[in-house]
């Protein structure tokens, strides 16, 4: 499967609503280009289209086109860092407000895509939910 494009999929830019969050991860070169590759949703159940466009990779919603994440990296040394996020906060279109629970999110997504092991983060992610 090639690069994914803006075109490639349906797209509703940031809404106003948004927010900054802090979310800290260094990627490899390599890394980052696996990330900056995208993805293009192949069925149902895939739920996210995923495209970079210099300086920013977007995060859309596969049903609804939705932008939820947007995030800027830049280069630090030999590996690139996560320097900007923005979340959506409209309630029309993301019902979680959760800054932390957002970051956590954005972290398995690009940490996945990255082929990065991501089991131990959502085992961790549940026990941290079943203990509110």
């Amino acid at each position: 499967m090639g690069i994914a494009k803006r075109n490639d999929w349906k797209t509703e830019p940031m809404p106003s609503a948004f927010t900054n969050i802090t979310v800290e991860k260094p990627y490899s070169q390599e890394e980052f280009d696996r990330i900056a590759a995208g993805v293009i949703p192949e069925q149902m159940e895939d739920k996210w289209f995923i495209f970079y466009e210099a300086p920013w990779l977007y995060l859309h919603r596969s049903w609804t086109g939705f932008c939820i994440f947007k995030v800027r990296f830049e280069v630090v040394g030999e590996s690139l860092k996560i320097a900007e996020v923005y979340v959506n906060r409209d309630p029309t279109q993301q019902l979680n407000t959760d800054d932390e629970r957002d970051a956590s999110l954005l972290g398995i997504l690009l940490d996945s895509r990255a082929k990065r092991d991501v089991q131990n983060q959502m085992l961790g992610d549940i026990k941290g939910q079943s203990s509110n």
